[in-house]
Parts: C-alpha cells; sequence; structure tokens
C-alpha cells in the first residue's frame, strides 16, 4: 500500500464505527496486494446482488424471510462458500478475490453477509466467537447466530456450547461464556483480517508481506503487546535487528511477567550484540 493509500486507509478506520463500510474497509486492505483494484466496482457488485436478493421479497418482508432469502440467493444460487480444502489460502481473507471465486474463510463471508444485511435493512452485526467467525441478528428475546461459512445456518445455544467444547476442549471454563456474543466493533473486524494475513504470511515464511500487515496491526490491534511481538519476529527473521530489538523491548514494558519474557530478553542481547559487531 502506497503512502496515499496508507493514509486513506488509516483516516477511513478513525471514522465513528457506525460509519465504518466493512466491504470498503476489507477492500482497502485487498489493495494492499492489489494495488490497482477497483475498489468502486466491488461494491457496486454488492450493491447489484443485494438488489437481486431484494427482488425476491415481498413488499413488507420480515426478517425471518429476508434471511432466507438472503441465503438462497448467496448461497445457493450464487455459490458463495467456505473454502474447507484451501483454508490458509491468503485469497481467502480478500473481498475482491471472494467475490471472484466465491470462496471464503467465517470473517470475509460474514463481511460480505453483513453489507448485503445492511443493504436489505437487516441490522447484522459481527461476531467474535472463539475460533469462528459469526453473524447475529438481534432480536427482541435474544439473538439470532448466523454461520456464513456454512451457508448461513442458524446456531441453537447447544451447538454453541459444542463449539466452544470443541475449541477449548477440558479448558473450557464457565468464565468462556462471558460476553460470548458481544458485538464485534467494525474495526476490529477489519483488524481481525489484517491478523488472519500477517499470520498466514509468517507461516509461509513471506516476512515481507508480512511485515506490512504487522505495519497496521501496532497501529490499529486492542492486543498492542501481541502486534508488537509478531513485527518484532518478523524483524528478526529478515535480520534487522535494531527495529527487532526496539519492538521486543516495547513490547516487555507491556508485558513483563509473560512465559516468553526470558527468550525475549535473550533475543535482545544477542540482536544488540549482532548489531554492535556490525557497525
Amino acid at each position: 500500500m502506497n503512502k496515499q493509500n496508507k493514509s486513506e486507509f488509516e483516516q477511513f478506520l478513525r471514522q465513528p464505527d457506525n460509519q465504518i463500510n466493512l466491504a470498503e474497509g476489507a477492500l482497502m486492505v485487498a489493495r494492499m496486494e492489489y494495488p490497482d483494484l477497483n475498489i468502486e466496482a466491488c461494491l457496486q457488485e454488492i450493491h447489484q446482488l443485494a438488489d437481486e436478493i431484494r427482488e425476491t421479497l415481498s413488499e413488507n418482508p420480515n426478517a425471518g424471510e429476508t434471511l432466507t432469502q438472503l441465503n438462497k440467493m448467496l448461497f445457493h444460487k450464487k455459490g458463495f462458500d467456505g473454502n474447507s480444502e484451501h483454508y490458509y489460502d491468503p485469497r481467502n481473507n480478500f473481498l475482491n478475490d471472494v467475490l471472484k471465486r466465491k470462496l471464503g474463510v467465517p470473517v470475509s463471508l460474514s463481511i460480505l453477509y453483513i453489507e448485503l444485511g445492511k443493504e436489505l435493512d437487516l441490522p447484522l452485526t459481527g461476531v467474535s466467537f472463539p475460533g469462528h467467525f459469526l453473524v447475529k441478528l438481534e432480536i427482541d428475546d435474544g439473538a439470532i447466530v448466523l454461520d456464513p461459512y456454512f451457508g448461513g445456518i442458524s446456531l441453537s445455544e447447544d451447538d454453541l456450547e459444542d463449539r466452544l467444547q470443541e475449541f477449548y476442549g477440558d479448558k473450557l471454563k464457565k468464565s468462556h461464556f462471558h460476553g460470548l456474543l458481544e458485538t464485534c466493533s467494525n474495526k476490529n473486524i477489519i483488524t481481525r483480517i489484517l491478523r488472519n494475513l500477517r499470520n498466514l504470511y509468517m507461516d509461509g515464511e513471506k516476512f515481507e508481506k508480512a511485515l506490512q500487515m504487522a505495519d497496521y496491526m501496532v497501529d490499529l490491534d486492542d492486543d498492542k503487546a501481541d502486534a508488537l511481538k509478531a513485527r518484532a519476529s518478523i524483524y528478526d527473521k529478515l535480520e534487522c535487528s535494531v527495529p527487532a530489538v526496539k519492538d521486543y523491548q516495547r513490547y516487555l514494558k507491556i508485558n513483563t511477567h509473560g512465559k516468553d519474557v526470558p527468550f525475549i530478553r535473550e533475543r535482545i542481547i544477542n540482536l544488540s550484540e549482532q548489531s554492535r559487531l556490525m557497525c
């Protein structure tokens, strides 16, 4: 992302959260990979898809009818699906690729789902459920929880508990149920895409691409310590000793009692010595 695009992105995320268009934000992230991406054309494609769904609705549809038609159009007629076969393909996180390939991961499919819902007067919001991003619709006596990765299916309380059990295993505690379905801010949803990409690139040893995502994470992620540690690790892999040391030191100021503190201190010593010898 060039300086102008980066400035636009940062300004975009400084808006009041309810004014952040998720699709636009996701496409701005995609522009890091595709500098010539036509964001307006992609947004228009989403508008057209919403229009197609609207044409299937009655004059005054209720939420149930709208959800049914949204699911039918998106997952059955258009064929959007979760990419379980190649889940860790970075393209699953770029909304333009999701629109083109009709494959995505929970968060990217949820962004498309939420934005279509918004155009259809359906106030859907994101949920950072452990291990798997979900969508909810607030109703008078609670919430309908939906999973766009699996065709927009509705999840019962038992379903959610089963997923928690699967995620935490024997470590599942009552505290894990607290705030389980809290609404995720739009800014944090965009940050989640950046985190996905940063981690995928790190795992794939594409450290320069990972660094691009990590730079944004340091300024955006609520978990500042994790963001700093990740960027320091990337600098370390790229043999950029000075910035690695700076980020490791900043990390230690925030996280003074973590299990990794001895290792981080040792890396600071070793990297500082390497920098001194190179001078």
